[in-house]
C-alpha cells in the first residue's frame, strides 16, 4: 500500500490552514510612522571602557519517443535556483520507471528542459515494500522500476537531465514513511551516488515521529552528502507546521525554523508545509499557494547564491477528474511569477503532459525565468499593500536601475494596481516591460498602473535610474564608515580608501567587510578594519598624518566594531570563526563574550557607549532578531532579545546622551530604535529610504543637535552621505 504524506497529518483539513503566528524568535519589526526630526541633545558621559571579561487524474498520452538532442547536464554546483520536475504531485505518489521516462521525453520535446527545467526528481514510494535487503542496502521496487535506478539515471543523463532521489532523514518506521536513512547515512549516500543521482531530498516524516532534533539530524546527513563520491546537493524538507498532529512542537522542530541553520548545509530548505495535497483540492489550493508564499517571505536574507528558501513545488493547472483544473491559468501564473520573484527553486509538481499549451508556454517564458535566475539571487520583498487585497513586490536585478516588480491581486475581482517608482528606489523616466506579454509597455514618470485579473499577477521589469538618498561619493563594494567627516570604504580593488576633500585616496591595506572609524579631540581619527587574512588592524590619523598599521590579532570572521571613548580607551568586538563574539582592548588579548543562547551570530556586531558609560553590544542572531549584551559596573549582563526581523548587521551610535540602533529589516528598508533613559524604545521605519535602497549596514557618527551623519552603500553600488 502506498504511503502518502497526508497519512502523517492527523488534523482536520480546513479551507485555509492557518499560518502560525511568528514566535518570539521571529518577531517582525512593527510598522510605525517614521519621524525624521532631529533628536534633542543631551549631555553625554565619556567614561573609559574597561576590557570585558570572558563569559560563559486521467492523463492524455505523452510523448514516448526519445529526445534527439542530448546536451550535457548542467553541473549541480550552480549558484542560481535549480529548476526541474518532481514526481510527487504529478504521479499521485506512485512513480514508475515508464512514467518518469515518458515525462522526461515530453519535457525535452516541449522545450522545458532547454528552458532550464533539468532535474527529474523521484520523490517518495520508489522503494520496495521492504525497503532494505538482508545486507542493509536500499532496494527499489522491482515492479515499478524493473531496470533499476542506475539505468534510469543513465537514461536521464543521456537526455540532458540531472536526477534527484528521495529519502527520509529519520529511521524507517512502517506506516509513517516509505523509507528512512537514519543510521545509514554514509551507506545510503554512497548508494545514491553509485546509482548516479545528483541531488537528494531529505524528508522529515519518520524523523518527526522518532522525536529527533531536525538541526542536528540534518547536519549529520549533510556531512555525508558533502563527502559523497559523486557531487550531490541536499534539499531539506521538514514540512512540519504548528497545525500538524502530534504537537505541540517547539519552534526548533518546525519548518519555519530551518532557515536558521539550513543555509550552511543545504542547497535549499522548505519554509513551510506542503503547498497542496496529492489529490487536487480546487477550493483551497490558491489560498495554500498564498499561504506558502507569505511564510516564505519571513526571512528573505536566508536566500543567496547557492542557497534558497523553498516554498514547495509549482502545481499549475492540475486536471480535475470531472473536468476543469485545480488552479486557473491566472492562479498558476501567479504561483510561477511569485516563486520567480522570490528566487525560489522552480520545480514543476503537476504532470506536464496534462498541461495546456498556454501553460507550457508560460512555464518556458524566458523573461520570467530570468527573474528567478538573476545572478544576484536576491529574494524579492513586499513593498506595500495599496488595498486590502492588492500588493506590490520588488526584486533588485543585476545591473543598475533594474527591478522586477510583481503587482499581485489576491482578490476575487480584477483591480488596478500602481507601482510608484520612488518606492523601489527608481527616479526619472522608467521603461516598463510586461514580462508575460514579453513586450514593452512604454516609458513612464513617477508611477505605472495596470489592471490585474482576479487572483493574478502582473510581472514587470522596470529599467530606470537608481535613486538613492544623499550625496553620491562614488563606487565601493562594501558598507562604509564615517569618522571626523571622512568616509571610509572598501574600494573595487579590495583596499580600504578614504574620501576627503572631494576625492578618494588609498590607505594601503586589503580588507573585507565594513571599516569602523572614530573621531576624537584634535582631529584624530582611529580606523579599524579586518584584513583579508582575518586579523584586525588599527591605524590612526594624528596631526593630519596617518601612522602605521597596528596588528590587533585575530582570527575574526567579519568586520569589527568598537566601543570608543578616546585614544587608548576602546574595546574592539568582532565575530570569531566559531560565530561567537570576541573582544579585546588596547592592552588585553582576545577573549569571548559568547553569543545568545551560546549560539553563533551573523555579520558584524554593533557597539556603543551610553551616557552612563555602559557598553552596549548588539548582534544579529541566527533567528534574524537583534540581541544585546551590556557591560556596566564591571559586569556583563545576560544576552537580551531586542526583537525585530533584520536582514543585516545592526549599527549602534551614541549621540546626545542616547544610543541609536539602525538596521535594514526583512522588508529591505531601514529601521531605527533608540535607547533613552535606560530603556529601548520601539522600532520605527525611516521613511527617507525606499525598499532595497540600502545595501548592507550603514555607518554613522554624531551630527549637530542629536542628528546622525549617515553613510551608506546604495543599490547603485555607490557610497552616499546624508543626515538623519
Amino acid at each position: 500500500m502506498r504511503f502518502l504524506r497526508a497519512a502523517a497529518l492527523s488534523v482536520l483539513l480546513l479551507p485555509l490552514i492557518a499560518i502560525p503566528a511568528r514566535t518570539a524568535s521571529a518577531t517582525a519589526i512593527p510598522a510605525r510612522t517614521a519621524s525624521a526630526a532631529a533628536i534633542p541633545a543631551q549631555t553625554a558621559s565619556a567614561t573609559a571602557i574597561p576590557a570585558p571579561k570572558a563569559s560563559a487524474a486521467t492523463r492524455p498520452a505523452g510523448a514516448t519517443s526519445t529526445a534527439s538532442a542530448k546536451p550535457k547536464p548542467t553541473p549541480v554546483s550552480g549558484q542560481t535556483p535549480y529548476m526541474g520536475w518532481n514526481t510527487y504531485f504529478g504521479l499521485g505518489g506512485d512513480p514508475t520507471e515508464a512514467e518518469v521516462k515518458s515525462i522526461a521525453d515530453f519535457m525535452a520535446h516541449q522545450g522545458l528542459r532547454d528552458a532550464g527545467y533539468r532535474i527529474i526528481w523521484i520523490d517518495g514510494n520508489w522503494a520496495a515494500p521492504t525497503p532494505r535487503n538482508t545486507e542493509g542496502e536500499l532496494v527499489a521496487d522491482p515492479a515499478r522500476f524493473p531496470s533499476g535506478l542506475g539505468a534510469l539515471t543513465r537514461y536521464l543523463h543521456d537526455r540532458g537531465f540531472q536526477a534527484g532521489i528521495y529519502t527520509d532523514a529519520g529511521p524507517y518506521i512502517p506506516g509513517q514513511c516509505g523509507l528512512g536513512s537514519h543510521g545509514h547515512y554514509r551507506d545510503d549516500v554512497r548508494q545514491f551516488a553509485r546509482w548516479g543521482f545528483d541531488a537528494l531530498k531529505a524528508d522529515w516524516l519518520c524523523g518527526r515521529v522518532a522525536g529527533l532534533d531536525p538541526e542536528s539530524t540534518f547536519r549529520e546527513l549533510a556531512a555525508e552528502v558533502d563527502k559523497s563520491p559523486r557531487p550531490m546537493f541536499l534539499n531539506i524538507c521538514n514540512p512540519v507546521s504548528s497545525d500538524w498532529g502530534g504537537g505541540p512542537y517547539p519552534p526548533e522542530a518546525l519548518s519555519t525554523w530551518s532557515y536558521t541553520y539550513a543555509p550552511e548545509i543545504a542547497r535549499s530548505w522548505r519554509t513551510y508545509t506542503d503547498v497542496g495535497l496529492v489529490d487536487p483540492t480546487p477550493q483551497w489550493q490558491y489560498q495554500w499557494v498564498l499561504r506558502n508564499m507569505d511564510v516564505n517571505a519571513y526571512h528573505p536574507a536566508a536566500t543567496g547564491p547557492g542557497h534558497f528558501n523553498d516554498p514547495d513545488y509549482l502545481v499549475p493547472m492540475r486536471p480535475m477528474p470531472g473536468g476543469g483544473t485545480e488552479l486557473t491559468f491566472d492562479e498558476s501564473k501567479t504561483q510561477l511569477g511569485m516563486w520567480a520573484l522570490m528566487s525560489a527553486p522552480l520545480v514543476i509538481g503537476s504532470d506536464p503532459r496534462t498541461l495546456p499549451p498556454k501553460m507550457i508556454e508560460a512555464l518556458r517564458n524566458p523573461e520570467i525565468i530570468a527573474v528567478d535566475q538573476d545572478p544576484l539571487v536576491r529574494q524579492g520583498v513586499k513593498v506595500g499593500d495599496p488595498t486590502a487585497t492588492t500588493q506590490v513586490w520588488s526584486k533588485t536585478l543585476t545591473g543598475t536601475g533594474n527591478r522586477a516588480v510583481a503587482l499581485l491581486n489576491r482578490g476575487d475581482t480584477a483591480q488596478p494596481i500602481t507601482v510608484d517608482f520612488g518606492d523601489v528606489a527608481l527616479g526619472g523616466t522608467v521603461r516598463v516591460r510586461d514580462l508575460w506579454l514579453r513586450a514593452d509597455a512604454g516609458r513612464f514618470t513617477g508611477s505605472y498602473t495596470t489592471t490585474v485579473p482576479a487572483h493574478g499577477v502582473a510581472m514587470l521589469r522596470l529599467s530606470g535610474t537608481d535613486d538613492v538618498t544623499g550625496t553620491d561619493l562614488g563606487p565601493a563594494i562594501d558598507s562604509p564608515a564615517v569618522g571626523g567627516g571622512r568616509v571610509f570604504a572598501r574600494a573595487v580593488d579590495g583596499t580600504v580608501r578614504e574620501h576627503v576633500g572631494g576625492r578618494w585616496s588609498g590607505l594601503g591595506r586589503r580588507i573585507t567587510g565594513q571599516p569602523a572609524a572614530y573621531a576624537s579631540a584634535g582631529g584624530r581619527i582611529d580606523l579599524f578594519v579586518r584584513g583579508v587574512e582575518g586579523r584586525v588592524w588599527q591605524r590612526a590619523l594624528v596631526d593630519g598624518r596617518w601612522g602605521a598599521w597596528s596588528d590587533l590579532g585575530g582570527p575574526v570572521a567579519d568586520a569589527p566594531s568598537v566601543a570608543f571613548t578616546g585614544p587608548g580607551r576602546w574595546t574592539v568586538f568582532a565575530r570569531g570563526n566559531d560565530g561567537l563574539i570576541r573582544t579585546r582592548g588596547p592592552n588585553t588579548g582576545w577573549t569571548s563574550i559568547g553569543g545568545p543562547n551560546g549560539r553563533g551570530v551573523h555579520g558584524r556586531p554593533g557597539a556603543a557607549i551610553d551616557a552612563t558609560g555602559a557598553v552596549h553590544v548588539a548582534v544579529r542572531h541566527r533567528t534574524d532578531e537583534v540581541w544585546e549584551r551590556v557591560y556596566a559596573n564591571g559586569t556583563w549582563s545576560d544576552w537580551q532579545n531586542l526583537s525585530g526581523t533584520v536582514s543585516g548587521s545592526p549599527t549602534l551610535l551614541a549621540a546626545a546622551g542616547r544610543v541609536y540602533m539602525f538596521a535594514v529589516a526583512a522588508d529591505n528598508r531601514l529601521w531605527q530604535r533608540n535607547f533613552v533613559g535606560g530603556a529601548w524604545g520601539g522600532w520605527f521605519q525611516r521613511s527617507e529610504f525606499a525598499t532595497g535602497e540600502i545595501q548592507g549596514a550603514i555607518g554613522a557618527e554624531p551630527g549637530p543637535d542629536g542628528s546622525a551623519s549617515v553613510v551608506l552603500r546604495g543599490v547603485d553600488g555607490h557610497i552616499h552621505r546624508t543626515m538623519l
